[in-house]
């Protein structure tokens, strides 16, 4: 069985992590088995990338059973956000949380688990946006926040995970480990993920490597953003391995803020976060950086720019907005000093819920109108903001209702700035949250 992490949020958290403990499933006759157990403390996944995409985290054996209920044990939760006050952006960190050691978090189970055959998928899925409640000025004395973390497990079978136009894709981004090449030339390595887990990957002569030759010029310690399918056998296959900066000491991914052109300064708020200057543990809020002439600004690999857009979609220093996600590179992000200076920054896809206002078609594309909240990243200093989200035969619908105006959903794809307005091209669209 492998474990895949999944979110459903708003946009209103930038980051939600936690240190996870204990799972645990049970039969109908109250046997129980241990699907993992991290009561150290040091897994912190982080939740908010990970909205309406699944995220890999552990591959372990259970017993075939039917398993009726769940409980999953956390310690340590903690979020940030964004606030925007007289011109000023706010980076909010809140954690209202006393009790000592590992405590239940609320777990629901859509229906039994069924552990058969050779290999499944169970989904652990973070319910943010009702996990966390928050209430007053985050700069006044009226301001309080509490978390109640909420899960809902379910299960997928390998065959719905390897059927791309059906399922969510698998990626994850980590350190490479171990290489290992097999007598027979099958060739695999191990990704540490920034959660403190390992996963072991293999790849094949199909796979697509970015920013290296291939797997012969991998090696242990470069940052790797992988696509992932899972094949019969329960094992993760890498169908794309891109290496954004092969020299890189640290990596961190996380929206974007406080931009200034001029000066190449800006803010970014972790999401993942991996290297030597973050072994001491996360790193909550605005971390300040710097990009110059010699930055690269780039693409994430795994997007193909489609014909008969009104807009080009591209990514440099000029077009760069507050709330696009991207990942950045360094020789170092130390804790106090100057700027450090970023060697690579890559547009990421992320996750936008909004709600639909209108519905054209345009060359081939709907086109979707989407109001976003006040407090979404992307509308820094702009109140409401609409994006332009384009949706074509190749987008993944996974909404159980119409997009239609009127209602909210989550569109998940690459946010470009162009002609003044916002745009998105979204590969998958998924049922909204209540903003």
């Amino acid at each position: 069985m492998t474990v895949l992490f999944s979110s459903t949020a708003n946009d209103e958290l930038t980051d939600f992590q936690l240190s996870l403990g204990k799972l645990t499933l049970t039969d109908a006759a109250g046997k129980s088995v241990t699907v993992f157990a991290a009561n150290s403390g040091n897994q912190l996944p982080e939740f908010i990338h990970s909205n309406s995409i699944l995220d890999p985290e552990v591959s372990v054996s259970i017993p075939q059973d039917v398993y009726t209920s769940a409980t999953l044990t956390f310690s340590n939760p903690e979020f940030s956000f964004v606030t925007y006050s007289s011109g000023y952006i706010y980076f909010n960190t809140a954690v209202n949380f006393s009790h000592g050691g590992f405590e239940p978090a609320q777990v629901t189970l859509p229906s039994p688990i069924t552990v058969s055959g050779q290999s499944m998928a169970l989904v652990v899925d973070a319910e943010v946006s009702q996990s966390v409640s928050i209430s007053g000025s985050p700069q006044g004395n009226d301001f309080s926040s509490s978390v109640t973390p909420s899960f809902s497990i379910a299960q997928m079978t390998s065959s719905e995970l390897q059927n791309a136009s059906e399922s969510t894709p698998i990626n994850a981004v980590g350190k490479i480990g171990a290489l290992e090449t097999a007598p027979s030339g099958a060739s695999s390595f191990v990704l540490n993920l920034s959660s403190g887990t390992a996963m072991t990957v293999s790849s094949d002569n199909e796979t697509n490597y970015q920013g290296v030759n291939g797997y012969d010029s991998l090696s242990s310690g470069m940052f790797a953003d992988v696509d992932l399918t899972m094949q019969p056998d329960g094992t993760l296959l890498a169908t794309r391995v891109e290496v954004p900066d092969a020299t890189a000491s640290d990596l961190v991914t996380g929206p974007v803020f406080n931009i200034d052109p001029a000066a190449g300064i800006f803010n970014l708020v972790g999401e993942r976060e991996l290297g030597q200057d973050f072994s001491s543990g996360f790193r909550s809020g605005g971390m300040a950086l710097q990009f110059t002439g010699n930055t690269e600004f780039r693409l994430y690999g795994g997007f193909q720019a489609p014909q008969g857009l009104p807009f080009t979609p591209a990514f440099d220093a000029t077009n760069i907005v507050a709330g696009q996600n991207v990942a950045v590179t360094s020789q170092s992000i130390p804790l106090s000093g100057p700027y450090p200076t970023i060697t690579t920054l890559t547009l990421l896809p992320q996750t936008v819920n909004g709600t639909v206002g209108s519905v054209n078609s345009s060359h081939g594309y709907q086109v979707y109108a989407v109001e976003l909240a006040s407090y979404d990243p992307l509308s820094t200093n702009r109140g409401s903001t609409t994006l332009q989200v384009y949706v074509n035969s190749q987008t993944r619908l996974m909404n159980s209702i119409p997009a239609q105006a009127g209602q909210v959903f989550r569109f998940h794809g690459m946010v470009f700035s162009a002609q003044g307005s916002l745009w998105m091209i979204a590969d998958q669209i998924n049922d909204g949250v209540a903003e």
